[in-house]
């Protein structure tokens, strides 16, 4: 991770990139559950790998939380004390509706079964609420707090981990996803971020391989950019 303007601050502004990616994804995730036709176990096997990488990369960024940021701030006597402790237990809140999420996975993987189906997008419904106030929380109160409490080294741990655990076969997906998330606003700080070949490919097929990712997801065919039903 870059420091932010070359000045050695550490970049905090890819974090909300990250969490804008997390709301985008689980906000689309209910209709592509629910669009699962009963029985279809290919589509409800494709769409509960994705749940998988999702899981793992919103775990591992609140892991790495947990261990290297609130008790970094909890120490630290300008920090009140309630905040992190807010930020704790919000992180308990989405662990237990990750629960009740990955509990229903993988039977429904299995079966494409339309209760479980329902009890999957029911669960993914159910986390957006307490994700978005946590992630809100978050860059309103504690992204302000890490210039001058961490190290440009420090912070990018978060990112390193967080890139680690995203599944080899969604890389091209996220990818792809991160972009959309950075949207008009964030996108050259987002391309800028990329090493030079990744963004070199990225600038030349990015879109294409965006359709190719979400149409695989999605049960769509790319064409030209629109994605069409898949026969």
């Amino acid at each position: 991770m870059a420091a932010r303007n070359g000045r050695g601050v550490p970049d905090t502004d890819e974090m909300i990139v990250v969490h804008r990616l997390f709301m985008q994804e689980y906000r689309a995730a209910v209709p592509l559950v629910r669009g699962v036709r009963p029985g279809d176990r290919a589509r409800s096997g494709i769409v509960a790998d994705h749940l998988d990488a999702l899981d793992a990369m919103l775990t591992e960024h609140h892991l790495a939380e947990d261990e290297l940021v609130w008790p970094r701030l909890a120490v630290d006597p300008a920090v009140e004390p309630a905040l992190t402790a807010r930020m704790e237990e919000q992180h308990e809140r989405i662990a237990d509706a990750l629960g009740r999420l990955r509990s229903a996975l993988p039977q429904w993987r299995a079966s494409a079964d339309p209760a479980l189906r329902d009890t999957v997008a029911d669960a993914c419904a159910e986390l957006l609420p307490a994700l978005e106030a946590h992630l809100g929380d978050e860059e309103e109160h504690i992204l302000p707090l890490v210039p001058g409490r961490f190290t440009v080294a420090e912070w990018a741990v978060l990112s390193e981990r967080g890139r680690a655990v995203v599944p080899k076969a969604q890389r091209l997906y996220m990818l792809g996803a991160l972009g959309e998330a950075a949207a008009d606003d964030r996108r050259d700080e987002f391309l800028g971020r990329l090493p030079g070949p990744v963004r070199l490919i990225y600038r030349i097929a990015g879109r294409t391989l965006r359709w190719r990712t979400r149409a695989r997801l999605h049960g769509t065919r790319a064409s030209g950019g629109v994605g069409v039903p898949v026969a």
